[in-house]
């Protein structure tokens, strides 16, 4: 399966065009009797200046959703804030942190229960 874009953005900063391009990034990992789709997230900056140079950036995180879905409610965070390539690995271990601490609420309700 080929790398699936998401949203492409172009923005004019005086002379110089900047796009953004978000891709899901799926992966199948296979091992003895078990075959898994993960998901992960690439962020890729071109910026092209009006003298004819550009440059490319980029940002790949593997393997960090099992669910589509959240792969894609992630991304779409990640696009309505115009994340770039260098930020892309604070808001992924934000993330992580932010589902771990509602995993960990949950489970102490079940207990107490």
């Amino acid at each position: 399966m080929d790398n699936e874009i998401l949203y492409k953005s172009l923005k004019k900063e005086s002379e110089v065009y900047i796009c953004l391009d978000y891709y899901i990034i799926p992966e199948s990992i296979s091992a003895d009797y078990c075959d898994l789709k993960c998901y992960g997230i690439k962020i890729e900056k071109t910026t092209v200046y009006a003298g004819g140079g550009k440059i490319v950036e980029s940002k790949q995180i593997n393997n960090i959703f099992y669910r589509y879905k959240d792969a894609t409610e992630f991304s779409d965070t990640i696009i309505k804030k115009r994340i770039e390539p260098q930020g892309l690995r604070d808001i992924v271990e934000n993330y992580i942190i932010e589902v771990l601490t509602e995993q960990d609420k949950v489970h102490k309700i079940n207990i107490e229960i």
